[in-house]
C-alpha cells in the first residue's frame, strides 16, 4: 500500500483553513437580497398597478391692466414705468386667483363642496399669461375645475372693467352736465363793449370739449372690454408622470427588499439553526475537515475535486487511500454524502483495490460511470488458518480496481440477503476486507432513517460526518456526532459541503456526476499508462512512488467474475 506524496506545509495549512467563512455569508446575503427584491418588487408592481393617482388639468388665460383711458379719461395717458405697473397688476390678479373667492365661485358653479376644489395659478414667465391648474381624483373633475375657473375669472375680469368704465362714464357725464349748466347760468355777452365773463365762458367750453372727448374714449373702451382678458388654451389634462412614479415605486420596493433581505437572511438562518459555514460546527468536539468539495460552478472542477479529496485524505491517516477504511455518515439526506464517498473511493482506487459499500446503487452508478457484471469476492485474511471468505453480489465498474457492493441488491441466481453491513460477514466485512489488502469506503444511509451509519462506523477505522451549508441543521450534526460517540466511535471530522442544493447534492446530479466521471476516466488512464510502462520497462516496478506515477496493482486473482443472465 502506498502513501500519497506529502504536500508542502503551507498548502496543508491553507487546506486546513478551508474556505473563508465570509464566502457562505456572502452567499446568504446575495440570496436574501434576491428573495427580498423579488418579494417587495412584486408588491411594488401590485401597488403601482392599483394606486389611484390624482389627475391635473390646466387652462391658460391672459389678462391686462385697465386701459389708460380708464385710468385717466381726460388725458388718456398714465405716467410712470409701464412694466412695473403691469407686473404689479399681474401679482394682484394672482392673489385673487389663488384666493378662496375664486374657489368658492367654482364650487358654486359646479355644485361641489369647496374642499374638493384645488386650484393654483402661476404667471408664465414675464408675460401676462396665467396658468390655472386644477387637481382632482379623476380626469373629468380636473378638466371641469380648470375650465370653470378660467371662465369665471375671465367673466369676472371683464365685469370689473365694465363696472369701472360705467362708473367713470357716469362721473364724466355728470361733469358735462354741470359744465353745461354753468355755461347756461352765465349772462349773455354784451353786443358791444367788454364781456367780463368771456374767460370763464371759454374755460367752461374747453372743459366741456375735454369731457365730451373723454366720454367718447370711455364708450369705445366699454365696447372693447372683451379684449381685457381671454382664454388662449382650453383646459387640458397634464401628463401625470404615472410611468415615472410607478418606476420609482417599483425601484424603491426592489431596493428596500434587497436591503431587508440581505439584513434578515443571516438572522433567519441563525434562528432556523442552519449550518452557515464551518464555524457553526467548529464547537462540536470534532475537527472540521477542509477544504470542502468544490461547487458545480468552480472552474477546472475535476482537478479541484481531486485536489480537495487529496487534502481531505491527508487528514484521514487510516482512511482508504492508506489501505484503511472510511465510513461516510450524514445526519440527514441531501448533503452530498454519496458524492463524497464516491470521490474518496475513486481516489483510493487509483492506489489499490477498493470496495465501495452503499445502499444507493443508482447514485453510485452515476458517479462511477455505471455498474457492470456481478462478481464474487474471495478474501484471503492475514491468518491462513481462518480460511477463505467469499462475499457474493459485488459489481464491477469501469474504474479498474473498484468494486461496488450494493446492500440488498437482488441478482438472477443469487439474492444478497444482507441488508446491513453487519450481515455480510460474522467477523465484520470491513476489517476482513482491509486485512485482505482491500481499501473500503462505506456510503451509509442518513442517521435519521437508518442506524447503518453506526454499524459502518464501528467497523471502519475512520468516520466522516458530512453536512451541507443551508441543508443541515447544527442540532442534527451535533446529534449525529453524539450518536457516534455513544456507539464507541470517534469521528475523524465533520465535512461541510457547499454543493448545489436539491438533486445536485447527490451523486446522481449531472453537475456533480461529470467530475466523478472525469475522475474515473483519469484513474483508468493512469492505470493503463502505468501498465504499459511496466510492460516496456520492468525496472519501473522498483521506482519510487510519487503522485505523478501512482502504483497500480494487478487485478486481484481472487475476484471471480460471474456473468449473470436475464
Amino acid at each position: 500500500m502506498t502513501t500519497p506524496t506529502p504536500l508542502p506545509t503551507d498548502e496543508v495549512a491553507d487546506a486546513r483553513a478551508g474556505r473563508p467563512a465570509r464566502s457562505g455569508r456572502r452567499r446568504r446575503l446575495l440570496v436574501g437580497a434576491l428573495v427580498g427584491a423579488l418579494v417587495l418588487g412584486a408588491g411594488g408592481v401590485a401597488l403601482a398597478a392599483t394606486a389611484e393617482r390624482p389627475v391635473s388639468a390646466e387652462a391658460l388665460v391672459q389678462s391686462y391692466a385697465d386701459p389708460d383711458a380708464v385710468e385717466n379719461p381726460l388725458t388718456g395717458t398714465v405716467g410712470g414705468d409701464a412694466a412695473a405697473r403691469n407686473a404689479t397688476y399681474v401679482e394682484t390678479e394672482l392673489v385673487y386667483l389663488n384666493g378662496t373667492d375664486l374657489s368658492t365661485q367654482v364650487a358654486t358653479t359646479l355644485g361641489i363642496d369647496l374642499a374638493e376644489v384645488d386650484l393654483e395659478a402661476a404667471r408664465v414667465g414675464d408675460s401676462n399669461v396665467i396658468n390655472i391648474t386644477s387637481t382632482a381624483p379623476d380626469r373629468a373633475g380636473a378638466l371641469a375645475q380648470a375650465q370653470t375657473a378660467a371662465d369665471v375669472y375671465i367673466a369676472g375680469r371683464v365685469q370689473r372693467l365694465t363696472d369701472r368704465i360705467n362708473a367713470v362714464l357716469a362721473s364724466v357725464q355728470s361733469q358735462i352736465t354741470a359744465n353745461e349748466q354753468a355755461i347756461a347760468a352765465l349772462p349773455d355777452p354784451p353786443i358791444t363793449g367788454f364781456d367780463s365773463n368771456e374767460q370763464q365762458r371759454g374755460a367752461l367750453g374747453q372743459q366741456s370739449v375735454d369731457l365730451l372727448n373723454a366720454r367718447d374714449t370711455l364708450q369705445r373702451a366699454a365696447a372693447d372690454t372683451s379684449q381685457i382678458a381671454g382664454q388662449i388654451q382650453q383646459a387640458d389634462v397634464l401628463p401625470s408622470g404615472a410611468v415615472s412614479d410607478n418606476v420609482l415605486t417599483i425601484a424603491a420596493a426592489v431596493l428596500l427588499g434587497a436591503l431587508l433581505g440581505a439584513v434578515l437572511a443571516p438572522v433567519v438562518s441563525a434562528l432556523r439553526g442552519r449550518v452557515r459555514d464551518d464555524q457553526d460546527v467548529a464547537n462540536l468536539g470534532v475537527p472540521v475537515l477542509s477544504p470542502d468539495l468544490p461547487s458545480a460552478s468552480a472552474p477546472r472542477r475535476s482537478s479541484a475535486l481531486l485536489r480537495a479529496v487529496q487534502l481531505q485524505a491527508l487528514q484521514l491517516p487510516a482512511g482508504p487511500v492508506n489501505g484503511g477504511s472510511l465510513a461516510v455518515v450524514a445526519a440527514t439526506p441531501g448533503v452530498g454524502a454519496t458524492f463524497t464517498a464516491v470521490a474518496h473511493a475513486l481516489h483510493a482506487a487509483r492506489r489499490g483495490k477498493t470496495v465501495l459499500v452503499t445502499s444507493d446503487g443508482p447514485g453510485v452508478a452515476d458517479g462511477v460511470g455505471g455498474l457492470q457484471d456481478h462478481v464474487d469476492l474471495t478474501l484471503t485474511p492475514s491468518n491462513p488458518v481462518a480460511g477463505l471468505v467469499v462475499v457474493h453480489g459485488l459489481r464491477t465498474t469501469p474504474v479498474p480496481g473498484l468494486l461496488v457492493l450494493v446492500l440488498g441488491e437482488a441478482t438472477t441466481d443469487h439474492v444478497a440477503d444482507a441488508r446491513s453491513i453487519d450481515d455480510l460477514l460474522p467477523d465484520g466485512f470491513v476489517p476482513t476486507a482491509t486485512a485482505a489488502g482491500w481499501s473500503v469506503v462505506v456510503d451509509a444511509p442518513p442517521l435519521d432513517v437508518s442506524d447503518e451509519g453506526v454499524r459502518a462506523a464501528r467497523q471502519c477505522r475512520e468516520t466522516l460526518v458530512v453536512a451541507a451549508v443551508g441543508s443541515s441543521r447544527v442540532v442534527d450534526v451535533d446529534r449525529a456526532v453524539q450518536i457516534l460517540h455513544a456507539a464507541g466511535t470517534t469521528p475523524a471530522g465533520v465535512l461541510v459541503n457547499r454543493l448545489p442544493r436539491g438533486a445536485a447534492r447527490s451523486a446522481s446530479s449531472s453537475s456533480d456526476r461529470q467530475p466523478l466521471e472525469d475522475e474515473a476516466a483519469e484513474s483508468r488512464r493512469h492505470r493503463r499508462r502505468a501498465a504499459e510502462d511496466r510492460d516496456r520497462r520492468p525496472e519501473l516496478d522498483a521506482a519510487p512512488v510519487t503522485e505523478e506515477m501512482p502504483v497500480v496493482r494487478p487485478e486481484a486473482p481472487n475476484v471471480v467474475a460471474r456473468p449473470r443472465h436475464g
